[in-house]
């Protein structure tokens, strides 16, 4: 992230910056601790964590990548921007490209050159970058024992020509820098070597002399004071050489001759991961002053650190977020001091301000988040090198699910649940198939058939699910009698029974959200009046009608019941309810074109309707004749607007005559009730005419 004029002093030793550390440490402890707001897992042996802190200069959002070095299946790996260096990328593409779980940026690079970072690098199992000749900079590595470790490191590399001659090599894929202390510059006097992770055809200095060395060693091409015209080619390496280097490779290295090249960073650990880095901030599990030139780096910034504990074991990666609506960022000593809050020994900083960013996958989700936005809430800046965490390990058995369905429901209900993230003990989201679970009643209110439960008896209940492999999750529901309706209802496909019928009612229950629910009749208590027979459990068996017009199923869910009304199949019934078309006929439900009214206190009826569908017959040529009736052996005349009628030839009077409405022919109930041989009645509450004639 350094200019060149920046690079021309970089990492200088500064007593005036030491002083501006030390003060801003100072402040660091006068400030209120960090507060963990989240955590989750995120990938085996990794734990994202959240931490804000309420700083006397403003708030600080922290992310933390805490990962655990004993778990064999942690996967943690450094990408380079695009694939190679030079081709430069951002943390959120690199994650994109590799499928990372999550993404951080990481070591520090010359933003005006062509692209490689600072520190050492291992990319793909391979050395991909050299440590640069700066005192005062530290890098993350873990070792081949799986030892985490922050440490001042160095490049051990030479060239062995054929007749024995040796130079050593200055660097492996950089660019050109300034050493420290000594001020020389890196590409004069040196050998600079360049493999296939150099994605460039610019390298050094392009009037540099070059070597072109294959996969067994052997000089295949050079090309005197100028660089040649291509990248790398894949498996081979480009020695880079001037002054004293060039006069060695001419002495000593013609084409054809065979090569030794050592190239390694010491200490050597066999090192299996290497990211770059700056200066440290903790040391001992103290806050240190920060040691080099803050001209670039001090103030309040976005940041980015690693952290190691004292056995190597454990890994912190941090962002803080800076200079958004949130978060302001972080002075280096505040973030010292938060590495050494989360128990870090050693920790040191790595690229910050605009290169600071965090993506992750959380826990179950599909997609990116980014947790830690780019400083001022920029763009993210494409950077040379990427932290990632993977999970690559075994696809194993579900280990654990959600369910998502009711709290609370009420006694006779079915209720479905629905299973949603599942995944393994290695955090694979796996492919949820209903099928392979189901629901144990623990506390025996109610049964089940795969996700689905009948709640048998009120009160609080005990799920267990199990997926087929054994993996279970328990959740409690609350099951309401009574309490849980307002109302309940019972219904058939069977109005008319006679002796010997069984039937099945339905029962529906209207719970306190106005939701019907179609309930198990076990939950009720029935009973059957009127005809003999039984009532259980919703099945209705008459044994005898004898003379009943008619019979009563009630089903009670404590003081809550409601009543079905059954026919004696010897008769007919007709419902009819004044103000509405709506009529019920043997059960069955019909409309009519005119319902009944109400006048003078009367009520009024549809002639033809009470007639035809009981059995008779209606004829009428107009207003002015009279109506001709006819109905199980009996003949009546009607006159419209007329109290006088003929019934079986003898003249009676009507209290109130026939009348005319919406074309229809209405006639007073009382009529029908005396006359036409039919049991009327009238319910005030339900405005019900209820009619009822044997067969």
């Amino acid at each position: 992230m350094y200019y060149k004029e920046f690079m021309a002093r970089v990492f200088r030793s500064s007593i005036l910056c030491g002083m501006v550390s030390m003060l801003c440490f100072g402040a660091a402890f006068a400030e209120d601790a960090p507060v963990k707001t989240a955590e989750e897992g995120i990938a085996p042996g990794v734990i994202h964590e959240s931490y804000s802190w309420k700083t006397n200069y403003g708030p600080i959002v922290f992310e933390a990548l805490k990962c655990d070095l004993n778990n064999p299946n942690l996967d943690l790996r450094l990408v380079a921007g695009r694939g190679e260096y030079t081709e430069r990328a951002t943390v959120s593409a690199m994650a994109q490209n590799t499928n990372a779980t999550a993404m951080l940026n990481g070591d520090f690079f010359n933003m005006a050159l062509e692209g490689a970072p600072i520190g050492p690098s291992i990319v793909n199992g391979s050395l991909a970058s050299s440590p640069a000749v700066i005192q005062g900079i530290y890098s993350l590595g873990i070792s081949g024992e799986n030892v985490a470790s922050i440490e001042a490191m160095s490049y051990n590399g030479s060239v062995t020509a054929q007749d024995g001659a040796s130079f050593p090599i200055d660097g492996l894929n950089k660019t050109y820098y300034w050493h420290d202390p000594s001020g020389a510059e890196s590409h004069t006097n040196t050998i600079q070597m360049y493999n296939d992770m150099w994605g460039s055809r610019s390298r050094g200095h392009a009037n540099n002399t070059e070597v072109l060395v294959n996969a067994d060693g052997i000089v295949e091409q050079i090309s005197e004071g100028k660089t040649f015209p291509w990248e790398v080619p894949d498996t081979k390496t480009i020695l880079q050489v001037n002054g004293t280097a060039e006069t060695f490779i001419k002495a000593h290295c013609p084409i054809g001759s065979k090569l030794s090249i050592v190239s390694q960073v010491l200490p050597d650990k066999n090192w299996k991961f290497l990211v770059g880095g700056h200066a440290l901030l903790v040391d001992n599990g103290a806050v240190v002053p920060y040691t080099k030139d803050l001209n670039a780096l001090a103030g309040i910034r976005a940041r980015t650190a690693a952290g190691v504990s004292a056995d190597g074991k454990t890994l912190w990666f941090v962002c803080a977020e800076g200079r958004t609506g949130r978060s302001v960022g972080a002075h280096l000593s505040t973030l010292g001091y938060f590495m050494q809050s989360l128990g870090a020994s050693r920790a040191v900083n790595l690229d910050g301000g605009g290169s600071t960013t965090m993506v992750l996958k959380h826990y179950m989700q599909d997609n990116y988040s980014t947790v830690i936005a780019p400083e001022g809430n920029g763009m993210m800046r494409p950077v040379v090198n990427g932290i990632g965490i993977y999970n690559s390990a075994p696809i194993g058995p579900v280990a654990g699910y959600d369910v998502t369905g009711p709290e609370e429901m009420v006694v006779g209900e079915t209720v479905g649940f629905t299973i949603s993230n599942a995944t393994d003990n290695n955090y694979h989201k796996l492919a949820v198939n209903a099928g392979d679970y189901s629901i144990t009643s623990v506390n025996g209110m109610g049964g089940s058939t795969g996700l689905y439960y009948l709640g048998l008896k009120p009160g609080t209940e005990t799920l267990r699910f199990t997926e087929k492999n054994g993996a279970t999750h328990e959740r409690t529901i609350r099951i309401l009698g009574e309490e849980g309706f307002t109302k309940l209802r019972l219904e058939a496909d069977q109005f008319a029974v006679s002796d010997g019928n069984t039937l099945h009612l339905r029962l529906y229950g209207t719970k306190k959200d106005g939701s019907e629910v179609r309930l198990d009749p076990r939950v009720a208590t029935w009973q059957l009046d009127g005809f003999a027979g039984s009532a259980e459990s919703g099945t209705i068996t008459v044994d005898s009608v004898g003379d009943a017009m008619g019979g009563t199923v009630t089903a009670s869910i404590g003081g809550l019941s409601a009543d079905y009304t059954l026919g004696n199949a010897a008769y007919d019934y007709l419902d009819l309810y004044v103000g509405e078309q709506g009529y019920t006929l043997n059960g069955s439900e019909q409309t009519l074109d005119q319902p009944p009214i109400i006048q003078n206190d009367r009520t009024l009826v549809p002639l033809r309707v009470i007639t035809e569908a009981l059995g008779g017959s209606v004829e009428w040529y107009g207003k002015y004749e009279p109506i001709s009736i006819d109905y199980k052996g009996h003949h009546i005349e009607l006159t419209i607007d007329n109290t006088r009628a003929i019934v079986d030839g003898d003249t009676v009077e009507m209290d109130t005559p026939a009348r005319i409405a919406g074309d229809r022919t209405l006639i007073p109930i009382r009529f029908v009730s005396e006359h036409l041989g039919m049991n009327v009645e009238y319910d005030g509450a339900t405005r019900c005419v209820h009619i009822v004639a044997q067969k």
